[in-house]
């Protein structure tokens, strides 16, 4: 993982966090005014895209059959480190950090450090005990 992406992934969740506490994913997108809207299916071009965020309008898309599918690898593969998981707040939060990244004066990060930052942004939003990365081995 790239420690410099990462970190601002963890600054970035950081600063949402008041006195320590958490907020709800779903409530730091609405105050952002950010549409979350769910749709059965990903685009044919990209059938295992579970989440993206579109920024005109600025919204997150969740696709439901690759989340679905995903929770069943996470049952099949016995990963009761991952079963707690709201795997929604998850991809939330995850384009959260999406949506956050160009209002921050960092500067443009190339795709990987971008998707670096967002899983250490969801980890640390959502106090998780395994890495996001970790979920894309559970499915082939």
């Amino acid at each position: 993982m790239d420690e410099g992406a990462a970190a601002l992934g963890r600054r970035m969740a950081g600063r949402l966090m008041v006195r320590g506490e958490r907020p709800s994913v779903r409530s730091v997108a609405e105050q952002l005014g950010v549409e979350i809207v769910e749709q059965a299916a990903p685009p044919p071009a990209q059938p295992g895209l579970r989440s993206e965020y579109r920024g005109d309008p600025p919204r997150i898309i969740l696709y439901r059959d690759p989340i679905d599918l995903l929770a069943g690898a996470i049952h099949a593969n016995q990963r009761f480190d991952m079963l707690g998981c709201n795997l929604d707040e998850l991809h939330i939060a995850h384009e959260l950090c999406h949506h956050l990244e160009p209002r921050d004066r960092y500067g443009k990060l190339r795709q990987e450090e971008s998707e670096e930052a967002a899983h250490a942004f969801a980890q640390e939003l959502l106090n998780l005990s395994f890495d996001p990365r970790e979920l894309h081995e559970l499915l082939p």
